[in-house]
């Protein structure tokens, strides 16, 4: 692998907007350490607007310096993972923002105080009019608000309460190990996290069955551990819930981001009754390839390898032309993404692994690739983009204070901008054998964004379940749920292995942000909805996805997504979905014949 200086400059995002030197950073830090005493002083004053109002500007001015900081940081060590000076300081940085939350504890409880009439009226007053939102919200939340005290120790304690991902994520990134996986001819090949997936796509199935079995025997060899860990976490998810007196943790989860409970039973309602297009896809992939019978390691197997290979320009070029449909202005700034080293392209040594876009409100946002220059890094490359366009169109439209979207809006830029790249690369396919790649490829991310998270939602749904009506919870009863679901999402045309007891679920990371899941399925249902219709032409549906774009957090999300036209209350984003998924394995079927 490359070391970083011997990667072209143009393909290594450029910092200097946000710091052009270590000393501009360190000078920012200190400043930083300045505001916790600051904020602390504003305690007992709040009941006075003009004097709240500094409160929140300083709040602003707070969030906006840790921002560019904590930003930068993140972006250097992911420029290399082991650079002590950047280490150390990010330790600080963390210490410090410890500090500006232990002195901000009182706000809440404080203004609650004050009473309803005095936030309606500061809500009426024009100089709140960029904290409405944050003012509803306290309202919002004034049956779930602890004393000042509470708030504090609760502060103090977040991170031993909230400490299990890590242990997760060194466990399974650290210190788990695989054995070596046999082919037919005999050779070994390692099995790894991030060759997993690659090994499972192979046309050898000796390969495919013997990666599966090393994969499943890894996990298993450290199942008490993580089962513990997990069990662990979910009784610290509803402690957490309890104490802020929820009746689960579900309702906790939907609660921050104002949420309609409707929202994720639809989702689970829904997708159920369009399972069975799941289990017709995987019957016509098993007829395809000529198995007799079909098990979990041949999911991943192509029915034909596409020959399209994209470099670095090629992708960028087809991204572009892809999301002509977006209008000027949207391919504009693309253009300045692309143009303008706002992207780190390829990997070197002690570079992250993976990708990642980070919003930043100025300059713009920066992404992370590792590109490999093959078919998927296209899609990768589409996908960051489109959080990206995201981040720049509310930064230029929105205040800091509402610029930033939230998790439950976040996936829904990025996947329409690989449902329009599908579109665009299907249309433009040479060859019988290209279009069938692409619509494979379409049709299993479909599955695995919106199906499979939402086996994973049922499966962490139960787990919590249990927890909160206290009953018993060990690895056998979840591994045993996961089995059940695995069988009923798959459909009884894929196989598991004889031994498999259902620990499949204890290599999702995300487990450990309770309920996050479902926001990957309800996105990608979104943007289905969103990249249908643009890219069928309908100029209204696309002036008002570039309006959802440029909407940040000015209003809730689910406001901000029905007034984009999609109610995701309702059954009608999910008959969209049906259809094009419908069509997609209709278009699939025809061509294989």
């Amino acid at each position: 692998m490359k070391k970083r200086s011997q990667i072209a400059e143009k393909y290594k995002w450029d910092l200097s907007p946000i710091y052009s030197s270590c000393e501009e950073l360190l000078q920012d830090v200190e400043k930083l350490k300045s505001y916790p005493e600051k904020l602390a002083s504003y305690k007992g004053k709040l009941k006075k607007p003009a004097l709240c109002l500094e409160f929140f500007k300083l709040g602003t001015e707070v969030s906006k310096l840790d921002e560019k900081i904590s930003v930068y940081l993140l972006l250097k060590l992911s420029e290399n993972l082991e650079d002590a000076k950047y280490l150390e300081l990010e330790s600080v940085v963390s210490t410090i923002n410890k500090k500006i939350s232990c002195a901000t504890a009182f706000e809440e409880s404080e203004l609650l105080k004050c009473g309803e009439k005095y936030i309606r009226k500061l809500m009426a007053d024009e100089r709140f009019a960029i904290y409405r939102l944050s003012l509803d919200n306290f309202l919002r939340n004034k049956d779930h608000v602890l004393s000042e005290k509470e708030e504090e120790i609760i502060s103090k304690a977040g991170k031993s309460l909230g400490g299990y991902s890590d242990v997760f994520d060194n466990l399974d990134n650290l210190d788990l190990k695989f054995q070596d996986a046999e082919d037919a001819k005999g050779k070994l090949h390692e099995v790894n996290q991030h060759n997993y997936s690659e090994l499972l796509e192979s046309k050898d199935r000796v390969l495919r069955k013997n990666a599966l079995i090393s994969y499943t025997k890894g996990y298993h060899s450290v199942s008490n551990t993580i089962g513990s860990t997990y069990i662990s976490s979910v009784e610290g998810d509803w402690f957490m819930a309890d104490v802020y007196k929820f009746d689960s943790v579900l309702e906790s989860s939907l609660f921050g981001g104002n949420i309609p409970k409707e929202v994720y039973t639809k989702l689970l309602e829904s997708v159920r009754n369009s399972v069975k297009y799941v289990h017709k896809f995987y019957a016509l992939k098993k007829k395809a390839l000529g198995f007799k019978d079909y098990y979990m390691y041949d999911r991943l197997v192509p029915i034909t390898k596409s020959r399209d290979k994209y470099n670095y320009e090629d992708s960028c070029r087809h991204v572009l032309n892809a999301m002509a449909v977006l209008g000027e202005d949207y391919v504009k700034h693309l253009n300045d993404a692309i143009s303008n080293r706002w992207i780190d392209v390829y990997p070197c040594e002690k570079k992250e692994s993976g990708g990642y876009c980070c919003n930043v409100y100025e300059p713009h946002p920066y992404i992370l690739l590792n590109t490999v220059d093959d078919s998927r890094s296209i899609y990768t490359l589409a996908h960051e983009l489109g959080h990206a366009m995201h981040g720049k169109l509310s930064a230029e439209c929105q205040p800091y204070e509402s610029y930033d979207h939230t998790i439950f809006l976040a996936e829904i830029a990025s996947t329409v901008n690989e449902v329009l790249l599908f579109k665009y690369l299907y249309a433009n396919a040479k060859s019988r054998n290209d279009k069938i790649a692409h619509l494979e490829k379409y049709i299993s991310n479909i599955i695995a964004t919106i199906f499979v998270q939402t086996l994973y939602s049922e499966f962490e749904y139960y787990a919590h379940s249990l927890v909160e009506k206290g009953e018993p919870i060990s690895k056998e009863l979840l591994n045993a749920k996961y089995k059940e679901l695995t069988q009923y999402y798959y459909g009884k045309g894929v196989k598991l292995l004889p031994d498999d007891v259902g620990e499949g679920w204890m290599r999702i990371p995300h487990f450990y942000r309770a309920y996050y899941v479902y926001k990957y399925a309800t996105g990608m249902t979104a943007a289905i909805n969103f990249g249908r219709k643009i890219s069928s032409g309908d100029a209204d549906t696309r002036d008002k996805y570039i309006k959802f774009l440029q909407a940040g957090s000015s209003d809730y999300s689910i406001n901000i997504l029905k007034t984009a036209g999609i109610d995701l209350t309702t059954d009608e984003p999910y008959k969209v979905m049906e259809d094009e998924l419908k069509w997609a394995i209709s278009e699939l079927s025809n061509l294989i014949g």
